[in-house]
């Protein structure tokens, strides 16, 4: 993002649009991967797109420029997209019931050290050398290992012979009329809704933010963004201990009510430690809420829905998301980046609160879904 804030003289629409076409292609991935994971040899799936993305990385070292890069970036997205419902899948799979807290605490807490140590090397490094050569190698050096990792895995599919008949329209139908028949994860769904919308508009102006409201540097915004991914880390490694005392679908209601609050006081305030606070509570909030989930998934949905349930939150996040890309692409040189950045709080907040008293909102609270018990597939 910073590479084409540059190429593209610190313009936001940029932003905007390099954001929209890789959430585009991202949710296009993920409406077919959840399908496609219930239909195929997970591992097979996982190891292709892995294989997949490498050529495109591949491409960017021989031409930057900022249609290339927006290009690359969105066929790798496609590709990550197919991943992610196989990948949460297997996860649910591989590892046995009595330990699918602590799975699901250790990936939370992966995808925030990800977040923690990504953006502050990234930004850094960028800083230095004024180039992505060095951070499309580290990429590529992650491909590699994830490639070696999953060669390594023991996986043993059994489902292929009783799915193989359903077609892929049936498949994403079927996800459909089973969230509306669980009007509690028709909740988690809305919410994650109206945070992709919130979030959409947040990304694309964080830079901007940093540099123009702060007045600080690219180097400035990988450490605000690594104190989101440091809160990220807390909050997964306390996500099980949590729900210890608030169970099933308290903590996700309650995490995303805080975050309404959170975000209009990161608008606010213009003190950058202060800002890193704010962003490291958030972090630790959002990780609260995404592990929470997934153990509430894991334990009350059945296997033969787990990649439809695992997709369809997935696209509830990401459409919106594509959407606040979208406005930025349109808006982010008509108004004022403190502007956009207050009118999405403030949306995000409405869109939350006022939907408290209705009748899915009281069920996530409330609903105690029964334990599904799972084969173990190694």
């Amino acid at each position: 993002m910073l590479f084409v804030f540059k190429l593209s003289g610190q313009n936001k629409a940029y932003l905007g649009i390099l954001r929209a076409v890789f959430l585009v292609f991202l949710t296009l991935g993920g409406i077919l991967g959840g399908p496609i994971g219930n239909k195929y040899n997970r591992k097979k799936i996982l190891i292709f797109c892995e294989i997949a993305r490498i050529p495109l990385l591949i491409l960017l070292f021989f031409f930057q420029n900022i249609p290339m890069v927006i290009a690359c970036n969105a066929v790798i997205a496609f590709f990550t997209g197919i991943f992610r419902p196989s990948r949460q899948a297997m996860i649910n799979e591989i590892v046995p019931q009595e330990n699918i807290k602590k799975a699901n605490g250790l990936f939370g807490s992966t995808v925030a050290i990800l977040h923690l140590v990504g953006p502050l090397l990234g930004a850094t490094l960028f800083g230095l050398l004024n180039g992505i050569n060095l951070i499309l190698l580290g990429d590529l050096l992650t491909y590699a290992l994830g490639l070696w990792l999953l060669s390594q895995m023991i996986y043993s599919d059994e489902r292929e012979v009783h799915t193989q008949q359903e077609g892929l329209f049936l498949e994403i139908k079927e996800g459909f009329k089973y969230l509306g028949k669980r009007k509690d994860l028709l909740a988690i769904n809305l919410n994650a809704f109206c945070a992709g919308l919130a979030i959409g508009i947040l990304i694309p102006l964080l830079v901007p933010f940093t540099i123009e409201i702060l007045e600080k540097s690219e180097r400035h915004y990988g450490i605000i963004m690594a104190f989101f991914g440091l809160g990220g880390i807390v909050g997964s490694w306390s996500a099980e201990k949590v729900s210890h005392y608030l169970p099933h679908g308290k903590v996700p209601l309650l995490t995303i009510i805080i975050e309404t609050l959170i975000f209009i006081a990161f608008v606010l305030n213009r003190n950058f430690p202060l800002s890193c606070l704010i962003l490291f509570i958030w972090g630790y909030l959002v990780f609260i809420r995404i592990t929470t989930q997934m153990n509430f998934i894991s334990d009350s949905v059945e296997t033969h829905f787990l990649t439809r349930v695992h997709s369809l939150l997935e696209m509830s996040f990401i459409i919106p998301n594509i959407s606040g890309g979208l406005l930025i692409a349109i808006l982010g040189e008509k108004y004022q980046t403190m502007e956009l950045l207050l009118a999405a709080a403030v949306l995000f907040f409405l869109s939350i609160n006022l939907r408290l008293p209705l009748k899915h909102m009281r069920l996530l609270w409330k609903t105690e879904p029964g334990k599904v018990e799972r084969v173990v597939q190694v």
